[in-house]
């Protein structure tokens, strides 16, 4: 969903630049080629007695829902904003908000799973024009009540 490039890592070679952590590598810009939701995450890292926050750009609500399930005592999801494109939201513009759940659906015409996402604001959204929003979830991904710790 992201894409990077060559010129846009930052480079840790500079003899007065610390080196990066192992595996670690900085980008000044990233690219979205699809124009499909995605999600803004902020994580919680507990070292010793302090907290540090970070963000993280995720496209896949299963990926969100394997980040979410492996949250421990020292590493947690605080918060989860849901990113749109003016398609799937119905604005002129992109929107990001807060997420109140990620849900499969079973539509009852054809039997194909979709996901719905439904954020504070009461809207809910999915990438199936046609599909009722109000269906029976058949699997919740994500649930801020259930999921999130603060």
């Amino acid at each position: 969903m992201f894409t990077t490039y060559p010129r846009a890592e930052i480079a840790f070679d500079l003899p007065d630049e610390p080196a990066s952590p192992a595996g670690q590598r900085l980008w000044s810009y990233v690219e979205q080629e699809l124009l499909m939701p995605w999600f803004y995450i902020q994580v919680v890292h507990r070292s010793g007695r302090e907290n540090f926050a970070s963000m993280f750009m995720m496209y896949h609500a299963h990926e969100l829902k394997q980040f979410i399930d492996a949250q421990s005592n020292r590493v947690w999801v605080e918060q989860v904003q849901l990113v749109t494109p003016p398609h799937v939201n119905g604005q002129p513009i992109w929107l990001m908000e807060p997420l109140v759940k990620v849900a499969i659906v079973a539509d009852p015409m054809d039997g194909s799973h979709c996901l719905v996402y439904q954020v504070a604001s009461g809207a809910t959204y999915s990438l199936r024009d046609d599909l009722d929003k109000n269906l029976a979830p058949i699997c919740t991904l994500f649930s801020e009540e259930r999921d999130l710790r603060r």
